[in-house]
């Protein structure tokens, strides 16, 4: 049955007929009865209205500047919406008493009326008037959504009729009823949204260039623009301006700013002599598809930081094989022109073994992403059975105290007199373990408050919610056995941008110390530690990969003594160094060599007295062999002190690439390799989740350009 409310494939019947006005009058009585939500893209003033007062107001009316409604019209100063009188008594009325100085200037700039026109040449220009009823004086652009109460007030004219409201809008009969909303009862103030002069077209363009960043760097979905709140609020915070519609955001400004930073960072990218490391971050939407996001690491020359470049996110398949992961990063090397002899490292954060096999078969090394680790290795301790029964039972507990007013209110008062930080005990995002791990500390240390709830308040199902002794000593056991997880990701958010050169200590700290069982521990609690280690030690346990992480950390000066190695492993890592040093002084001498041989050979200088006479007696070295100054350079090195834990290495090697300029360079090559995928930035629990539920919701047609802007944009 057709929604007698849009009468737009009805045609129309001639104005003024019985038919079309009991029409509309049954289609006005059925709006005033109902809430609609209706859609307008212009306020437009007809050719008829010449009072000057107009210039100052509007009709809502379609994209083609046909009139929606004659209900009200709006005001493009404060965007209030006024009833139509059909007279413009209102119009002044609401310019004097809220935008008197218009008024004045406007009246000013009034020309003196013309003599009365003969009766023949009102109807000629009535006639006019009428052939161009499509043709409007004044017309405001406009992209935005209003709705309408049951209880809109429609004619406040006592003298106008609803058949005549009727005739006035039966000329618009071909399109959907639309009409401005009113505020509740409560406001004296009707408000509508977003309008702009034609000329402002530089607030238009500032408008949507806001608009557009914002979405790019709160990563939010194109469609919030249609919000009413949003429209709201741009209304409240900004004068007269336009907003762009969901599908121009999608179709034309996101790809247009897409086009423009993919240029800059390809130039980057052309420019960057360097090597780099990659990184491929899998995730997962709404829709359970999954992703990666490839992104680019490298620093600068002559600056001690490290730059990071999102180049693509691509849908992959849960079938995938080796074959289709290796074609899908062959597609993308060739895509961004990255040569695989400059990459010194892959970090990947996620489980595909096809994808690493992908990644080793073409000659790189895959280093699995800390953070990334870290997640499987607590959420291999949340799957276990008995873990898994209390994760249910904390999260209905947090459910039922947060819907039930009683229990609410106990939690907090035992709160404050225990002197709790309030509202902590939330539920967590699994996704993140970060927060479950949360969730399970504000319950043990609420534990008391707990118990009492279940005894004193009514409308709890005991056996269902209610945790054993056993279990929250489960609960103790594993936040105790995790707390070294989270000071590890605290560590690592603190960094500006955590390094590969991390990686070994704090893998050696956790297993040599922290997951050592101890014997006080319980029998659960050492399970824990036995299955955590096992697992870290498993996940870093390639040899290509062990030999990266020592070379890193040897080249970072806060571990530069190894302090937790051991000698095989200290040599294990300062030979290679040493060999790629002599490597990289030969190649060095021989790329001087041929700079010499290409420049135009120069007169020999003439001998000087004391040389012809001395020359032979004190003959210069003519050069250290590389073998040797490359030691020299590893003396130099080693004898340095050691850099505060808090320091910079990339800031210290820039510092000391003067004494030791070969290492320096080589320290360069390693330190574009980061401990995981996420910048510090996203490393906290919140910033994870924040990032993790918006990118799960951008719909697949906008994931890789708005992932993109979203992770270069650098403001």
């Amino acid at each position: 049955m057709d929604d007698p409310t849009d009468i737009s494939s009805k045609p129309p019947k001639p104005s003024g007929s019985s038919d079309s006005k009991s029409q509309m009058q049954m289609v006005l009585t059925k709006m005033i009865e109902e809430k609609h939500t209706f859609t307008y893209k212009k306020l437009v003033v007809p050719m008829s209205m010449r009072s000057v007062y107009w210039k100052f107001f509007g009709f809502p009316a379609t994209e083609e500047g046909d009139i929606l409604t004659k209900v009200k019209i709006v005001c493009i100063l404060c965007k209030t919406q006024i009833a139509y009188n059909r007279n413009t008594s209102n119009l002044r009325m609401h310019l004097q008493n809220k935008h008197n100085q218009e008024l004045v200037e406007l009246e000013a700039s009034t020309p003196v009326k013309k003599p009365l026109q003969s009766l023949k040449d009102k109807k000629v220009q009535k006639k006019m008037l009428k052939a161009m009823h499509n043709h409007h004086i004044y017309t405001t652009n406009i992209d935005g959504t209003v709705q309408i109460d049951g209880d809109i007030q429609f004619v406040t004219d006592p003298n106008i009729s609803l058949s005549s409201l009727a005739e006035d809008m039966s000329d618009d009969m071909n399109t959907p009823v639309r009409v401005m909303m009113k505020e509740p009862s409560t406001s004296n103030s009707n408000v509508t949204y977003l309008v702009r002069e034609e000329h402002n077209s530089i607030d238009e363009k500032a408008v949507s260039d806001a608009i557009s960043e914002f979405i790019i760097i709160d990563l939010q979905l194109p469609e919030i623009v249609e919000g009413r709140g949003f429209q709201r609020l741009i209304a409240t915070l900004r004068s007269p301006c336009e907003i762009p519609s969901k599908n121009k955001l999608e179709e034309e400004i996101i790809p247009k700013v897409y086009e423009t930073f993919r240029e800059a960072v390809t130039s980057t990218i052309a420019c960057n002599m360097g090597e780099i490391a990659l990184s491929v971050e899998e995730w997962r939407s709404n829709s359970g598809e999954s992703f990666v996001t490839i992104s680019m690491f490298y620093q600068n020359p002559g600056e001690a930081t490290l730059e990071v470049k999102v180049l693509s996110t691509v849908h992959v398949s849960q079938d995938w094989g080796e074959g289709q992961w290796g074609s899908m990063l062959d597609a993308v090397m060739l895509d961004w022109e990255l040569r695989i002899e400059k990459i010194t490292a892959v970090v990947v954060g996620t489980m595909r073994n096809d994808l690493v096999a992908a990644l080793s078969s073409r000659g790189l090394t895959v280093v699995p992403c800390l953070l990334n680790t870290l997640q499987v290795c607590a959420q291999a301790c949340f799957e276990t059975p008995e873990v898994a029964v209390i994760l249910n039972k904390c999260r209905t507990i947090i459910g039922s105290i947060a819907n039930n007013n009683a229990a609410l209110a106990t939690m907090t008062m035992q709160e404050q007199l225990l002197e709790l930080e309030e509202n902590l005990m939330a539920m967590d995002y699994p996704k993140i373990w970060t927060s479950t791990y949360t969730m399970l500390e504000q319950m043990i240390m609420r534990s008391n408050i707990i118990t009492s709830i279940f005894e004193t308040v009514e409308g709890f199902d005991h056996e269902a919610v209610e945790l054993t002794n056993d279990q929250w000593k489960i609960m103790q056991d594993l936040v105790a056995v995790l707390e070294p997880f989270k000071v590890t990701i605290m560590t690592l958010s603190e960094e500006k941008m955590p390094l590969i050169s991390l990686l070994k200590p704090l893998l050696w700290q956790l297993v040599s110390s922290h997951l050592k069982p101890k014997p006080s521990d319980s029998e659960i609690a050492k399970s824990f530690k036995d299955s955590l280690s096992e697992m870290l030690l498993e996940r870093y346990a390639d040899p290509g990969v062990t030999l990266l992480l020592q070379i890193a950390t040897s080249l970072d000066p806060r571990f530069k003594q190894l302090p937790y190695a051991t000698e095989e492993d200290k040599t294990t890592s300062i030979e290679p160094i040493k060999e790629m040093l002599i490597n990289m002084i030969q190649q060095g001498k021989c790329e001087e060599l041929d700079t010499k041989s290409l420049s135009p050979p120069n007169k020999k200088p003439r001998r000087s007295g004391m040389e012809l006479l001395l020359g032979d007696l004190c003959s210069t070295k003519v050069g250290m062999p590389a073998k040797e100054k490359a030691n020299l350079e590893v003396v130099q090195y080693q004898s340095e002190p050691t850099a505060a834990l808090d320091s910079c290495p990339l800031q210290w090697w820039s510092q000391m690439s003067v004494k030791c300029p070969n290492m320096g360079k080589l320290a360069r090559k390693y330190y574009c390799v980061p401990a995981c995928c996420a910048p510090a930035s996203r490393i906290p629990a919140e910033a994870q989740i924040l990032h993790d539920s918006r990118r799960a919701a951008l719909p697949p047609h906008l994931v890789n350009k708005l992932l993109f802007l979203h992770g270069n944009h650098t403001a």
